[in-house]
């Protein structure tokens, strides 16, 4: 491949959607140290501008109590309060990380509920039915929004963004309603707060695999239910996909009926986890362009609204290996550079391993969603993401290429070449890249980073230490130190105001170089 830069190829402006938002653990882990400490090195690193997280509603939250659920006397189920004190807790922690909070409005508080006993399988069991009964729902909302008004000031909310629940197209997981129900939700949770007040931004559906959009759309505009923005979720590996309600078949297969592999340990249940998951061969199962044509389509649809895709990455199942390897970090990229023009802000799944909607595996290195693990130590993806945000906001135009994606920056006297190639198939593929850029004067340094199975590999550390389930802290100075980005002196020629450097690039690795003038 061929990148020549001139003097006067255009440049034009990159949008890092990836910078507006990021996933985590449900809202209750917003008040632990370790997580807050984690969300403002992300935020100083990668430039994120918030934080989404479901559950600020649950009853770990305690925001509708009664006396009942103290001390069960006579009477005591007549006596409720309201208390949104836990959610400033988490908001406050939110900001005190230098973000802002993206407010998905889930789940349902138990005594909401119309159905109790309606949980999703997750570790945490939210609710998630309807509410009993929808003018309570309302008024809770109602005070929701003026608590928040009260502590964080009027301009201060409006620059939020509300999303009502959290992909209510999966049955039992998600919602325990139809599409009809989460429409009937929307409308009122969306009028209940723009009853207090109409400036603050509300969207959804907030759907798995882009799905129920285009109805979304048709019921807002039929029956002048307001919406400011469209939000949606895609993986490369969604079980579930699709524009519309149809369906893609599943992705990857559970083998709960392939037979207990009785080599696996007793006492580790993420062996077990991965095998019924049948996580093995996950990347072979992902589609590389799942995102970049959905985000695409969704625009078409959305027309002049936003499109916010508020889940994202790569493997949408739990513990797949890949999930912890370059390939992740090949994966981002593509999907950054493909989704161009697509999508307006986006929010990749997730910022840190602290996440337990199936179990918080002890585990270090566990195939978690994380770009961190729950120590901090920062995966291949999150240095890849690093090297994007350190390169500005202004690209040359170049020809796009199939196997390779490329992107070159000019920051001030400096220009980043970010260069990645994406092999889910992992045939050990490895391209020739020749660069030719035009200068005024020879440079002043070039230099590179490399993320591959040698460079930017903690994983690969945390096993030369024997996989400590959470390493000591000497280990964990040692992994974090050796599997940080280095910066090597890079080949090059400069001749009649040419610089030329020949390089390579490797499956699912991540090169960046540096030129400085």
């Amino acid at each position: 491949m061929d990148i020549v830069i001139k003097k006067d190829t255009p440049l034009k402006e990159f949008n890092h959607h990836w910078k507006f938002c990021v996933g985590s653990a449900h809202a209750v882990y917003a008040l632990r140290h370790d997580y807050v400490n984690q969300l403002k090195e992300l935020s100083r690193d990668l430039g994120i501008e918030r934080v989404r997280f479901h559950g600020i509603f649950d009853d770990s939250m305690h925001t509708v109590v009664k006396m009942a659920d103290i001390i069960p006397l006579p009477f005591s189920g007549k006596y409720t309060e309201k208390s949104f004190r836990q959610c400033a807790n988490v908001y406050d922690n939110i900001i005190e990380a230098g973000m802002k909070p993206f407010v998905e409005l889930s789940f349902m508080p138990k005594h909401l509920a119309k159905f109790r006993l309606a949980k999703g399988m997750f570790y945490y069991r939210p609710i998630v039915s309807m509410p009993k009964l929808l003018s309570a729902w309302e008024d809770y909302i109602r005070s929701f929004i003026r608590f928040l008004i009260d502590r964080y000031g009027k301009e201060e909310v409006e620059t939020w963004c509300f999303e009502v629940w959290n992909e209510p197209d999966i049955p039992v997981v998600f919602f325990d309603g139809t599409q009809k129900d989460y429409f009937r939700l929307y409308t009122v949770t969306v009028n209940a707060i723009k009853s207090i007040d109409n400036n603050i931004k509300v969207g959804g559906p907030a759907t798995s695999g882009s799905k129920w959009i285009k109805d979304f759309i048709t019921y807002c505009e039929g029956t002048g239910t307001p919406f400011d923005f469209i939000s949606t979720h895609q993986y490369a590996g969604d079980p579930i996909g699709g524009i519309e309600n149809k369906e893609q078949g599943l992705g990857l297969k559970m083998n709960f009926l392939a037979g207990l592999d009785k080599s696996i340990s007793k006492d580790n249940i993420l062996d077990l986890y991965r095998s019924f998951m049948g996580v093995a061969d996950a990347p072979k199962s992902l589609g590389r362009e799942a995102l970049t044509e959905s985000a695409k389509n969704v625009k078409a649809l959305a027309g002049e609204k936003p499109v916010y895709y508020t889940e994202w990455n790569m493997c949408a199942s739990f513990s797949a290996p890949c999930n912890d390897t370059s390939m992740q970090a090949a994966y981002i990229l593509h999907a950054i550079s493909g989704s161009q023009g697509s999508i307006d802000g986006s929010s990749i799944w997730c910022f840190s391993d602290l996440f337990e909607e199936f179990h918080q595996f002890p585990e270090e290195f566990h195939g978690g969603f994380g770009l961190m693990t729950q120590s901090g130590i920062k995966k291949p993806a999150y240095y890849a993401l690093q090297f994007l945000n350190e390169a500005g906001n202004m690209a040359y135009e170049i020809p796009h290429n199939d196997k390779i994606d490329v992107n070159v920056f000019k920051k001030d006297n400096e220009i980043n070449i970010i260069i990645s190639m994406l092999d889910f198939d992992e045939q050990a593929l490895s391209e020739n890249v020749n660069i030719k850029v035009e200068l005024d004067c020879a440079p002043a340094e070039v230099y590179e980073n490399n993320i591959d199975e040698t460079h930017c590999n903690p994983l690969k550390e945390w096993e030369r230490f024997g996989k400590p389930q959470m390493p000591q802290p000497s280990q964990l100075k040692a992994i974090i130190s050796a599997s940080s980005p280095t910066d090597e002196a890079t080949e090059y020629e400069y001749k009649d105001n040419t610089l030329t450097i020949s390089t390579c690039i490797k499956s699912n690795a991540v090169k960046r170089i540096v030129i400085k003038q």
